[in-house]
């Protein structure tokens, strides 16, 4: 490796200086363009220059995070709310017109969670000395998904960086906006269970003696509370392991097969990929590139491994709108005015369509999902009330039998 001193241009206007270790010069250049910059002046750094950087190579800050790149970090625990939060200020502060950097020199220290705090300063440590932002992300799968990783790497293709990190961001915030409806049903379902569980053991007696009290409050607390505390522990486990990233594709696949919400998985995969695809057309990239550069930032990887499938159909010479026919992912319209823009050569206008069909259809897949979703949990309290009900009603009337029997027979 060489080092090259750069200058550079962002896209704010600012003059950016530095250097960087590559190959050639066409390289720089090339990594300069990713990261968003024009490149202006690349020199070859002096030999003394070369020199030192080759003598304290082990200790630089490139060497150190291209040894941490091997091994991917363990790290992860952070909430949806607190990347929501992490890419909203990202994105504010590339589009400011600082560097990434700078930009990430500024957001780490105050990211909050020790996961984003390392990441980040790897992160600038790769900006500054010419590497992909992307890359440090990458070694972080329990942090940062596939699919967030993916939307990153595109907009520094594609120069649209500060553009991808404000969807990522506003992705987030609707998952949180999403679940945080669900918090007062999930409540009262939790109460139901509860209730039930402390229900279940009452008496078939009136005036059952004290030493039958004892025998109630060991029933509810050392056997029905701790199945419950059970149960609700295994479904907590069991939805964990489903977030690592080996559990992934196990994950997606059962998203995909739960009805109504699987569509809403489904739709924001295929407008994930519409609107990245759309958005690298439109910078000048080529399609066979483009459809690289978007097919993994689909949030579900069932999707992404079909629109993988399709990348590879692209390679052996079909073309973009018979790509798209060949996943079966994609509607109808969509495809006719793929073919339109194909033939009329006015494919970024109607990819502008195809991007704004999907994201009505995520639109209206949300609120079919919030629909769905209080019904459900309305349909389940119900349920466990009805449940609770029948309990005490049963014990109730055994009691009455049972006292009415004993003060008859006591006659």
């Amino acid at each position: 490796m060489s080092y090259y001193r750069y200058e550079a241009v962002d896209r704010a206007g600012k003059i950016v200086m530095g250097t960087m270790d590559a190959p050639t010069e066409a390289h720089v250049n090339a990594r300069l363009s990713q990261m968003g910059y024009r490149p202006h002046t690349v020199t070859a750094a002096p030999a003394k220059a070369q020199r030192q950087a080759s003598s304290a190579q082990p200790s630089a800050p490139s060497a150190q995070l291209s040894t941490l790149n091997s091994q991917p970090s363990r790290m992860g625990g952070v909430s949806a709310r607190q990347l929501a939060v992490y890419f909203r200020q990202y994105a504010a502060l590339v589009r400011s017109g600082i560097n990434l950097y700078q930009a990430m020199e500024t957001l780490g220290p105050r990211a909050g969670h020790p996961a984003l705090v390392e990441s980040s300063a790897e992160m600038a440590t790769a900006a500054r000395t010419g590497g992909r932002v992307s890359d440090v992300m990458e070694r972080y799968p329990r942090v940062y998904a596939q699919h967030v990783v993916a939307s990153v790497r595109a907009g520094e293709t594609g120069g649209f960086l500060d553009i991808v990190l404000d969807e990522i961001a506003l992705d987030y915030e609707q998952d949180v906006a999403f679940y945080k409806g669900f918090a007062v049903p999930r409540a009262v379902i939790l109460q139901g269970f509860v209730a039930i569980a402390i229900g279940q053991p009452v008496f078939p007696t009136l005036f059952p003696p004290p030493s039958r009290w004892g025998e109630y409050f060991m029933l509810v607390f050392l056997r029905n509370i701790p199945i419950l505390l059970a149960v609700l522990g295994l479904a907590w486990w069991w939805f964990r392991r489903l977030q690592e990233p080996e559990n992934v594709e196990k994950r997606d696949r059962l998203a995909l097969r739960t009805p109504v919400f699987g569509d809403l998985a489904r739709q924001k995969a295929l407008a994930s990929f519409v609107r990245t695809l759309r958005k690298l057309f439109a910078a000048g990239v080529g399609p066979i590139t483009a459809w690289e550069g978007a097919m993994n930032v689909a949030p579900n990887s069932v999707i992404r491994a079909k629109l993988v499938e399709a990348y590879d159909m692209m390679q052996n010479g079909v073309a973009i709108h018979d790509a798209f026919t060949a996943t079966g992912l994609f509607a109808n319209e969509t495809e006719q005015l793929l073919a339109t823009g194909v033939v009329s050569g006015q494919m970024v206008q109607m990819m502008d369509r195809v991007a704004e069909y999907y994201q009505d259809s995520v639109e209206r897949s949300y609120s079919t999902a919030r629909y769905w979703m209080f019904r459900i949990a309305g349909v389940t309290t119900i349920a466990l009330a009805g449940a609770l009900m029948i309990i005490l009603v049963i014990n109730y009337f055994s009691s009455v039998f049972s006292f009415a029997d004993n003060f008859m027979g006591g006659d």
